[in-house]
């Protein structure tokens, strides 16, 4: 039976006979139009009419934390990542990079249990490798492994508060969703001393790179920019400054720090002042190229002051004995450590342009020792 024989069939012949013609004409355009209508839905595609409305109203997100024998925070911050409560349909999966702790995974993190969190995965370095490389491996290891629309890094010590994160996917999705996000730090739970040393560390960096720098790691990254961040060599030594200094497109949205959830910070001031110049080094050959100019204006500024010394000692009575020489000796002598330092840079950056950098995309692999699932 084809599809314009089916009124037909609905009533007798002999009730179709009866019928007016005016009315067997309505009843054949109908019958013609559905027959037309019914070949272009056969010819649609089924992913079209179901599955492309899929991602929009359901989120993988995949949650890497580093730590390093952290786990009584990282246990308290798994519950309160479970309490968070999303307007949109999320499945969340979270990666540890277990960055060689030496402490045991406890019991009681084997046993937790969770409402929201679908997945929570350890993937454990070979060596301790520090939380910014640790950061690097795993967003190579998800990539590469694991199925998600968007990936949020955050320390596992508390302080990047996790009911935040429902903040930074509202910006994910207002921003068309192809920006990394990234949580600009408002207001900080440290000591003064840590925030007078802060301070400093800013201008600094502001002074010698030509940025701001006003973030941490705390950030969200859609997967359709993981695969450009993996290849940037420079997060394997600073992630923040790395995907600045890449030029890929991301948003700040402000947020507050809050206080560690247990324990004490792993860092010190070593460990900090180590942390700042990693971030500096990025920008090593800007950094560079500015020490060489400043360098070229002092080298500039010492020959002037020398041309007026001799001036005033040669056609002047001004000159007090023995002045001359001695500011001339000096002079002499600080040009003489401009012209190394100004070499020294030089090479620095003609060097830097000839160094095999790590890929974290392409590397992360040698440094992966195990993975497994404390959670199914």
């Amino acid at each position: 039976m084809n599809k314009q024989q089916a009124f037909h069939y609905q009533i007798s012949l002999e009730d179709w006979r009866k019928t007016p013609t005016n009315v067997k004409l309505l009843i054949e355009e109908m019958e013609e139009c559905i027959y037309q209508l019914d070949l272009q839905l056969d010819k649609l595609p089924i992913h079209n009419q179901f599955l492309d409305t899929y991602p929009l109203n359901k989120i993988n997100l995949v949650i890497v934390i580093p730590v390093l024998n952290d786990w009584e925070a990282l246990e308290k911050l798994l519950l309160l990542i479970d309490e968070i409560v999303f307007i949109q349909e999320i499945n969340i999966e979270v990666l540890i990079v277990d960055d060689y702790s030496t402490k045991p995974v406890p019991h009681s993190l084997l046993h937790q249990e969770h409402r929201q969190i679908r997945a929570i995965n350890i993937l454990r370095l070979r060596r301790n490798l520090g939380h910014q490389r640790a950061i690097a491996v795993g967003l190579s290891y998800v990539y590469h492994h694991l199925n998600c629309n968007c990936v949020v890094v955050m320390d596992g010590d508390g302080e990047d508060n996790p009911f935040e994160i429902e903040r930074l996917l509202n910006a994910f999705d207002k921003t068309g969703r192809d920006k990394i996000i990234f949580a600009k730090r408002t207001k900080r739970s440290e000591s003064n001393t840590f925030k007078f040393l802060y301070c400093i560390y800013k201008q600094l960096y502001r002074l010698l790179t030509g940025r701001e720098i006003c973030v941490g790691n705390f950030s969200l990254l859609p997967a359709s920019l993981l695969r450009n961040a993996i290849v940037i060599s420079e997060i394997w030594n600073h992630y923040s400054s790395g995907i600045y200094r890449s030029r890929i497109p991301y948003l700040e949205v402000n947020v507050p720090r809050t206080r560690r959830l247990a324990g004490q910070p792993k860092m010190n001031l070593v460990s900090l002042i180590t942390h700042g110049l990693s971030s500096i080094a990025v920008y090593g050959d800007i950094v560079a190229t500015r020490i060489l100019l400043v360098t070229a204006i002092l080298f500039v500024t010492l020959l002037f002051i020398l041309c007026i010394v001799l001036l005033i000692k040669i056609f002047t009575n001004l000159a007090i004995p023995g002045w001359a020489t001695y500011v001339s000796g000096l002079v002499l002598i600080s040009l003489l450590q401009l012209i190394l330092i100004g070499a020294v840079f030089s090479m620095i950056i003609l060097s830097d342009r000839n160094n095999s950098n790590i890929i974290p995309g392409r590397d992360y692999k040698d440094y992966v020792d195990n993975f497994f699932n404390l959670k199914l």
